[in-house]
């Protein structure tokens, strides 16, 4: 009869035990290099860079080696990136609307009537001005 061991890591040990060092190695310098390479360096790719040059050194790894990643939260770069662009968006819709609008009541008063705004012309300039108004 065979005692049967549960380890921490399970798949780690199961990789240890059956996979060639040397493709381990390969995938955890791939790992390293791509972590590197990205185009945004964010405290958890170079944690998970650092991590995996830590296991290619053959150290044994410690939370203490490392600035950690921070828990993901509502203000992460990434969110606040999003929520920017969302607002830059926002004004720029603003302006074109106001510019629009402002286009068109100049046209009002002009002699010719040839240059005059339309009816229709009018009322989509207003239709955009008032869809950016927030609710009050």
């Amino acid at each position: 009869m065979t005692d049967h061991v549960t380890h921490e890591y399970p798949r780690a040990f199961k990789a240890a035990t059956k996979v060639d060092p040397l493709i381990l190695a390969t995938a955890l310098d791939h790992i390293a290099r791509t972590a590197q390479r990205s185009r945004s360096q964010t405290r958890r790719l170079r944690w998970i860079e650092q991590r995996a040059l830590i296991a290619l050194s053959g150290r044994e790894y410690s939370d203490l080696d490392l600035d950690l990643p921070k828990n993901a939260g509502p203000d992460t770069h990434e969110k606040l990136q999003k929520r920017m662009s969302f607002h830059i968006a926002i004004k720029h819709q603003t302006r074109e609307a106001l510019v629009q609008l402002l286009d068109v009541c100049e046209r009002m008063d002009l002699e010719d009537q040839n240059q005059r705004p339309t009816e229709e012309e009018y009322q989509s300039a207003l239709a955009a001005a008032r869809a950016l108004k927030e609710p009050t």
